[in-house]
């Protein structure tokens, strides 16, 4: 790893216990985080590449939420796919919980200084997903503060308005708007009918004001329980596995029947992590050819 790892867990350990309602320990096997509403565990681990990174294994801090209280839901690929994964701002619901099949169990994976800059992004990127993930599933968001997010969502603008129209083997912009982008991803090979959306919106269903980041890839036609299915191996893959991009939304079914990748970031984070928005888009190509190689799979 870039550095040794009891270094890299107290890093966190510092960063996350910063936060107000954040109560950090450390043992043998990580870090535990608990707050009012979720329990995390973060631990240090390789993964095996996939896609255009195949054949390498990279280090990576793996994060896996659950929600306290007498929370759970129906343990079903339609029901993550269709209900679940579509509400939820940050993490993926995943297919498989060790506390029982009822038990609602969030996932996160972040590679560290091989998709995005550990001391820039990456790290803030790990406290994102202990703070948010499952936040808006079950619980009313908590308002932030007005200042933060009107400052974050200009960051975000900027950036925005920033990206190259074309970057060669990477991306090539469709559309954009003041507060918008859309682009398709190039290289690698290119994966035939992928969107990437970018938007910093005001009103966003899951956050309120923050961006939104998506990326949609066309599937097969056919039965609502196969695509879920989909959706769930291609959780479980960002999960367990370094896809060129850093796992912090999940994958769900659109009302038009494709996959669509989804996150959504609180805009008083914009200042904290100003490139997120190229970062995001910089890194979907490699997501959409791991994303290809498991919907083609045959059955």
């Amino acid at each position: 790893m870039a550095e040794p790892a009891s270094a890299l867990l107290d890093e966190l350990a510092d960063l996350i216990g910063r936060e107000p309602d954040a109560r950090v320990s450390m043992d043998d096997g990580g870090l535990q985080v608990r707050r009012e509403q979720t329990n995390s565990r973060l631990s240090l681990r390789r993964v095996h590449g996939v896609g255009v990174d195949a054949g390498v294994r990279y280090p990576a801090v793996d994060v896996m939420t659950t929600l306290n209280g007498n929370v759970t839901a129906p343990s079903t690929p339609r029901m993550r796919a269709y209900r679940l994964n579509p509400q939820c701002a940050i993490g993926a619901v995943q297919s498989h919980s060790p506390r029982g099949a009822e038990a609602v169990v969030l996932g996160s994976r972040i590679c560290i200084d091989s998709e995005v800059p550990w001391a820039a992004t990456g790290r803030h990127l790990v406290r994102l997903v202990v703070m948010e993930a499952g936040s808006h599933l079950f619980f009313d968001s908590v308002a932030g503060q007005r200042t933060l997010e009107r400052a974050g969502m200009g960051v975000w603008r900027n950036s925005i308005q920033g990206i190259r129209p074309v970057e060669t083997d990477n991306w090539r912009v469709l559309r954009r708007t003041a507060d918008s982008l859309w682009a398709q991803p190039l290289g690698w090979p290119a994966v035939r009918g992928a969107r990437i959306g970018l938007a910093v919106q005001g009103n966003n269903a899951r956050v309120g004001r923050g961006l939104d980041y998506s990326l949609q890839i066309p599937a097969d036609e056919g039965r609502a329980d196969r695509l879920a299915e989909a959706c769930d191996a291609l959780n479980r893959q960002e999960w367990e596995n370094a896809t060129g991009a850093p796992h912090i939304g999940a994958w769900s079914v659109t009302q038009a029947g494709q996959c669509c990748y989804r996150a959504s970031v609180p805009a008083r984070l914009g200042r904290r992590m100003p490139d997120l928005p190229r970062q995001l888009l910089a890194t979907s190509g490699a997501r959409a050819n791991a994303a290809i190689r498991v919907l083609a799979m045959p059955d």
